[in-house]
C-alpha cells in the first residue's frame, strides 16, 4: 500500500472510531448493565471466573467492566469494544490488502460504517473483542494457505481462539468455518488424508485452548452450583429467518424486513467464483453452512441477530473483494459496483447516525427526568425485573439515590415500564388505586436496547 493508500486508510479508521464513540453515548442497556452489575458483584478478577457462572458473562469484557468500575461513564465502560472494533477495521484492511490496495480500502470502509459492526463495537459486551480475534485468525490462515508464513501459525491461532472464546463463545462458529476452510483447501490440493492430518496438526493447539476455556467454565459452574442461561427460546423457522435477515440488514445498512436478503446473499456466494473472489471455502461455510447447520439442528435462541455475527463478518470480506473486482472490470460493471458501494455507505451512515441519536433507547434519560423532579432521590416502581440493572447502573453513574421496588402496591412517586421490541408500554397505569401518567419515553432503534416509559404519580 502506498502513502496515499495509508492516508485513506487512516481517514477510514478515524471515521470508524468516531462512529463508535458516538454510538457509545447514553446509558447502558439491559445486557450491558447486567454485565456491569455482575462484574461489580464478583468483587475480584478471580470472581469473574468463579462467581458469575452465567452465559451473560463475557469474561474479558467483565474484567474490563470491573477494572473501570460500575460508576464509570458509559463510553469508558464500552472502551474495550471501541478499541478492539476499531482495530478490527485495520485487520480487515490487511485481509483485503492481500488482494490489492483497492480491496483493502473498500473492505475497511465497509467494516468502519456497517451498523452491525458499529453497534457491536460501541457497547459493553464481548462481541467486538471476539470479532478482532476471529479476523486475526482469518489473516493468519490466509497467509499460511498462500505459503507466505515463515512458521506454522498454530500457536498464534490458539491464542486468538482462546482470547476470542473468553470474549464471546460464539467464536466457536468462526473456528469451525476457518478449520473447514483449511481442510477443504488442502483436500483439493493434497487429497483427503494429508488434508485431514495437516488440518488436525494446525488446529490441535486451538482445540486445547477451547478445552481450557470450557474447563474454566466447568470449574466456575462447579463452584457456583451450575451454569445458568438467561433464557432459552426453542427453534422456530420464523425466529430463525428473522434473526438471520435482521443481521444481514444491519450489516448492509438497510433494516428493511424482506425475504429479498435471503435470496441476495446466497446469490452473492454463488456468483463469487465467477467474480474471482478468494477464500471461497470460508465464505460458503460462514455465510451459508453455519446458519443452515443451526436450522438443521433446530438450535435454540435463533431469533437474536448477534448470534449470526460470523455471517456479517464473512459477508463484508466477500463484498469488499467482490465490489472492487467489479469496479476494476470497467464498463457497466464499474458503475454498478460504485452504485452498490455508495448505497451501502449511505444506508449504513444513516443507521449509525440514528444509533448515535437514539442511544439504544437511552435509559439515562429516565434518571435525568427523575433528578429534575426529585433532586434528593426517589422511589421507583418497576413492572419487570429486566429494567432493574440499567436503572441501578444509571443511578450509580449519576450519583443519584434511587430506591427501586418491584412490589405491586408499594408507594412510589415514579413507575417505569420497559418493553422489548414488538411490545408497547401502557398509555397510563393504575396501581393499587394510584394513577400514574407518562412523563418521558424512549423507543429503542437498531440491534440493541428496549423501549421504556417513565410515569409519575398523579394525586
Amino acid at each position: 500500500m502506498d502513502r496515499r493508500g495509508w492516508w485513506l486508510l487512516g481517514a477510514i479508521l478515524a471515521v470508524g472510531l468516531a462512529l463508535r464513540i458516538a454510538g457509545a453515548q447514553g446509558g447502558l442497556w439491559l445486557d450491558e448493565a447486567w454485565s456491569a452489575l455482575q462484574a461489580h458483584d464478583a468483587g475480584t478478577p478471580l470472581g469473574i471466573f468463579l462467581n458469575i457462572n452465567h452465559d451473560n458473562n463475557h469474561h474479558l469484557n467483565s474484567l474490563w467492566l470491573q477494572f473501570v468500575g460500575i460508576a464509570a461513564p458509559s463510553p469508558v465502560q464500552r472502551g474495550l469494544s471501541i478499541v478492539t472494533s476499531t482495530l478490527s477495521i485495520l485487520i480487515a484492511a490487511q485481509i483485503g490488502a492481500r488482494r490489492g490496495t483497492g480491496v483493502a480500502l473498500v473492505t475497511a470502509a465497509l467494516f468502519a460504517v456497517s451498523p452491525a459492526m458499529v453497534t457491536m463495537g460501541s457497547e459493553a459486551r464481548g462481541y467486538a473483542p471476539m470479532m478482532l480475534a476471529l479476523l486475526l485468525a482469518i489473516l493468519l490462515i490466509d497467509r499460511w494457505l498462500a505459503g507466505e508464513a515463515e512458521r506454522s501459525p498454530a500457536t498464534a491461532l490458539a491464542l486468538c481462539f482462546f482470547l476470542g472464546a473468553l470474549s464471546q463463545l460464539t467464536i466457536l462458529f468462526g473456528f469451525l468455518a476457518v478449520a473447514g476452510w483449511v481442510f477443504f483447501a488442502l483436500w483439493k490440493r493434497d487429497g483427503f488424508k494429508p488434508a485431514f492430518l495437516a488440518t488436525l496438526k494446525l488446529f490441535a493447539p486451538s482445540l486445547i485452548a477451547f478445552a481450557l476455556v470450557f474447563a474454566i467454565l466447568a470449574a466456575g459452574a462447579a463452584q457456583g452450583g451450575g451454569f445458568k442461561f438467561g433464557n432459552y427460546d426453542p427453534f422456530t423457522w420464523l425466529q430463525f429467518l428473522h434473526g438471520v435477515s435482521e443481521l444481514i440488514e444491519y450489516t448492509l445498512g438497510f433494516p428493511v424486513v424482506s425475504v429479498f436478503w435471503l435470496v441476495l446473499v446466497p446469490a452473492l456466494v454463488i456468483l463469487a467464483p465467477s467474480a474471482g473472489v478468494a477464500r471461497l471455502g470460508f465464505h460458503r461455510l460462514a455465510i451459508l453452512g453455519f446458519p443452515l447447520t443451526l436450522a438443521l439442528l433446530h438450535s435454540g435462541n435463533v431469533a437474536h441477530p448477534r448470534y449470526y455475527l460470523l455471517v456479517g463478518i464473512a459477508l463484508l470480506i466477500l463484498l469488499g473483494e467482490m465490489l472492487w473486482r467489479e469496479f476494476a472490470a470497467g464498463g457497466w460493471r464499474r458503475w454498478a459496483a460504485a452504485a452498490a458501494f455508495v448505497t451501502i455507505l449511505a444506508g449504513s451512515l444513516a443507521q449509525d447516525i440514528d444509533l448515535a441519536i437514539n442511544r439504544r433507547g437511552d435509559t439515562s434519560a429516565a434518571i435525568r427526568a427523575m433528578q429534575a423532579r426529585a433532586p434528593a432521590g426517589a422511589e421507583l416502581l418497576i413492572d419487570r425485573d429486566t429494567a432493574r440493572a440499567a436503572l441501578e447502573v444509571g443511578a450509580t453513574q449519576a450519583g443519584y439515590r434511587l430506591e427501586i421496588r418491584k412490589q405491586v402496591c408499594a408507594p412510589a412517586r415514579f413507575l417505569l415500564a420497559d418493553r422489548f421490541k414488538g411490545e408497547d408500554p401502557p398509555e397510563t397505569v393504575e396501581r393499587c388505586g394510584r394513577h400514574y401518567r407518562p412523563i418521558v419515553a424512549m423507543r429503542a432503534h437498531g440491534l440493541s436496547g428496549t423501549h421504556w416509559t417513565l410515569y409519575e404519580h398523579t394525586p
